[in-house]
């Protein structure tokens, strides 16, 4: 019995050793790789050098972009009117009707207006034959008067009534001239092709001299009436360029400035008109409202950089950027101005020029002075 207790002791005293040989050997070896460890991480910093992306300043022009309001117009827009006063006879257009030149559009009852013209031209028949034997007697008197056949009083008779056939005469062929004219006018015209963009007048309505009847638009031009503020107009009369576009619904026309006034409304703004270039599809149609957006350029060397670029530390807020010297490997700031932020990053002015290098990426990680290594670069 005793000896097999003794057995198992000293069964137990042999695995419990063996497992503390197990344990010591684990522990050794967790060792040598902490130590191992250690001697890689006391060497990193003698070799600081911070791999990040590098970048060259490209060319690029920064143009400041502002907007107003603006209203479709047509280049050309009148309110048509009859002239004359008379009852509507007949209207054969109406809104959104488009017509060409010379298209009768409305006309009144011209009876009136045809009676008065006979009328005038039958005074004119008669004003002729007065005219024309006084013209004749007149002639032959002062013929006669030559040889001393009649006095120098029935003459001047002569003459005078002469002249008075032909002041008749030419009162009369006025009246005529008149009558033509107002017998034109009862009848409307399309001035130019156009489309009719509002109706006023129905059959059988009596309407007075220069009563509109129709708004009338041209279908050739096409404006924008807007209005900018003085700076602006300043930039414009100056004979500056630059790049104009009339925005509406995801829709973009080129512009130009047809007309810049030289009065301010109010005080304000000065009413500007631009001429739309290219519409030859879809264009926003009279009356809507778009918006006009002016591209004015900065005047300075200005840079795009990426946002990563932009460093500004909250002691002092002055933003700054890490030019990279290829020489040394060594960046250093170059304070900056940012002009204005998009989405693809920030407009700056600085020292930089084109074909400089600085840091594009992750520039809030490294330090002045710090040797770095472009992430271009080949190992």
């Amino acid at each position: 019995m005793m000896s097999s207790n003794y057995i198992t002791d000293r069964s137990n005293m042999y695995s419990l050793r063996a497992s503390r040989v197990l344990l010591l050997s684990v522990l050794f070896f967790i060792l040598l790789l902490l130590q191992g460890c250690s001697e890689e991480s006391l060497q990193a910093p003698a070799d600081n050098v911070r791999t990040i992306s590098i970048k060259r300043v490209a060319q690029g022009a920064y143009a400041r972009s502002i907007s107003f309001p603006g209203v479709m117009q047509t280049g050309n827009r009148g309110q048509l009117s009859f002239g004359v006063a008379g009852r509507v006879a007949n209207v054969f257009v109406d809104i959104g009707v488009r017509v060409s030149n010379g298209d009768v559009m409305a006309v009144l009852d011209d009876e009136p207006y045809r009676l008065t013209l006979e009328s005038a031209r039958s005074e004119e028949e008669k004003a002729g034959v007065v005219f024309a034997e006084s013209k004749k007697n007149y002639e032959r008197l002062k013929r006669l008067r030559e040889n001393h056949s009649v006095s120098e009083q029935n003459l001047d008779a002569a003459r005078t009534a002469y002249e008075n056939a032909q002041s008749t005469l030419r009162d009369a062929q006025a009246q005529v001239r008149l009558a033509e004219r107002n017998l034109s006018k009862t009848t409307i015209k399309a001035p130019y092709d156009g489309v009719i963009s509002s109706r006023s007048i129905e059959p059988f309505e009596e309407v007075t001299p220069n009563q509109v009847a129709f708004t009338f638009d041209g279908i050739e031009n096409y404006i924008v009436e807007s209005s900018i503020p003085a700076d602006l107009a300043e930039h414009i009369s100056n004979g500056n360029r630059l790049e104009i576009a009339v925005n509406y619904r995801g829709s973009t026309y080129n512009a130009s400035v047809k007309h810049l006034g030289e009065r301010a409304n109010y005080g304000l703004n000065f009413p500007v008109k631009l001429r739309l270039e290219n519409f030859e599809n879809r264009r926003p149609l009279p009356g809507l409202v778009v918006s006009v957006s002016y591209q004015i350029p900065y005047g300075e060397d200005v840079i795009l950089v990426p946002h990563g670029a932009v460093v500004a530390k909250p002691t002092d807020g002055q933003p700054f950027v890490y030019r990279y010297s290829e020489k040394t490997r060594l960046v250093s700031k170059e304070s900056i101005i940012i002009v204005n932020a998009e989405q693809r990053g920030y407009w700056i002015k600085s020292d930089l020029h084109e074909g400089d290098l600085y840091v594009a990426a992750g520039a809030a990680f490294v330090s002045e002075g710090q040797k770095v290594r472009p992430a271009e670069e080949k190992r």
